[in-house]
């Protein structure tokens, strides 16, 4: 695919005119100094100077509450309409951990089985990756395969350059965005690719100690490898709070409810977590997995194990870190993968 180049002060004349082309969902501070990925009116409001979002973007294409189905009675007839919303949205200057997450779940909801409703969000949405040049505290996207640099997966990859930005476009849809002002860019110059190769390897020259063993993991998981023991001690850490099922980008476990209104009512499907005891409790009353340690190892098992990556492309783990943070003991992805290499 293209390479361009946009000057610096052509940034918020970019930015204004996709404003005007779709909902645009950007990095945003608020007043606590956090960066949310939220719906953004100005190029003022733009925070390009992140490391990392607080949440990830699946609340966007999979929300944490979500209609599906709306039920009516008429006539002593029972009507049932499907919920299926959508549209056209923008992810400008999205991190590729984050990018790379959309791709897991699109493995999950529109793989053998397709989701209507995710679908619905995925189709009318269009991925601007902006690639880190630091990292932060506790990523590790380089363990995950998901940055700092992305070499696909995205319609378009901006890498802040000195004088203003390369981008790099990846699909038909990014494409046909380049072409919509073309007269804003020029062609990226041998130099220019040259600096982004530079900027590259100082963006990885920059992780630290902070390490996940994924790659030992997925063999020992795969091969079962790992003794009853590691689960029991990382169970005992483990305080079964779902922080790190909602903060990270790829987890897809939900429940659905219905709730009655009048002479009809609404099917919502909502985020759950593997974690909890009541997950994959049966209707018989039987729960295959009612002791703690199962629920974790089942968990990292459908995060790390090969045969969830065959089917999907990929393992669901992109290092974006925020399992580490808000985890509240020791049992985040970095410490399960150190548990389970070293078990």
């Amino acid at each position: 695919m293209s390479s361009y180049f946009l000057p610096r002060d052509r940034v918020d004349e970019l930015v204004a005119r996709l404003l005007q082309s779709a909902e645009v969902i950007a990095p945003k501070r608020v007043e606590t100094g956090d960066v949310f990925y939220s719906p953004v009116s100005s190029p003022a409001e733009v925070a390009w100077d992140y490391k990392t979002a607080v949440e990830p973007l699946k609340r966007f294409l999979f929300p944490q509450r979500e209609p599906i189905l709306q039920f009516s009675r008429e006539e002593g007839k029972l009507k049932v309409e499907a919920v299926l919303e959508g549209k056209e949205r923008i992810f400008l200057g999205v991190r590729g951990c984050d990018v790379t997450g959309v791709a897991v779940l699109d493995a999950m909801f529109g793989g053998e089985i397709e989701d209507p409703y995710y679908l619905a969000q995925r189709q009318r949405a269009t991925f601007i990756a902006l690639a880190c040049l630091e990292a932060d505290e506790h990523c590790f996207c380089v363990c995950g395969d998901a940055g700092p640099f992305l070499k696909n997966g995205y319609d378009q990859q901006w890498i802040p350059l000195a004088e203003g930005m390369l981008i790099e476009v990846g699909s038909e849809k990014g494409q046909a965005l380049a072409d919509a002002h073309q007269d804003l860019l020029s062609p990226a110059e041998p130099e220019q690719v040259a600096e982004k190769l530079q900027l590259a390897k100082k963006a990885e020259e920059s992780f630290g100690e902070f390490r996940s063993y994924i790659a030992a993991a997925m063999r020992r998981l795969t091969m079962a490898e790992t003794p009853d023991e590691v689960w029991e001690k990382l169970a005992d850490n483990c305080v079964e709070c779902g922080g790190c099922t909602f903060l990270c980008p790829t987890c897809s476990c939900f429940t659905v409810t219905s709730r009655e209104e009048g002479d009809g009512g609404m099917l919502e499907r909502q985020w759950d977590a593997c974690l909890y005891p009541c997950y994959a409790r049966e209707a018989s009353g039987h729960n295959p997995r009612g002791e703690h340690p199962q629920r974790l190892r089942a968990r990292f098992f459908h995060k790390l194990s090969h045969q969830w990556a065959q089917r999907n492309g990929r393992h669901a783990c992109v290092g974006c870190g925020r399992c580490v943070v808000g985890c509240q003991a020791w049992a985040h992805m970095s410490a399960a993968t150190e548990a389970i290499r070293r078990g």
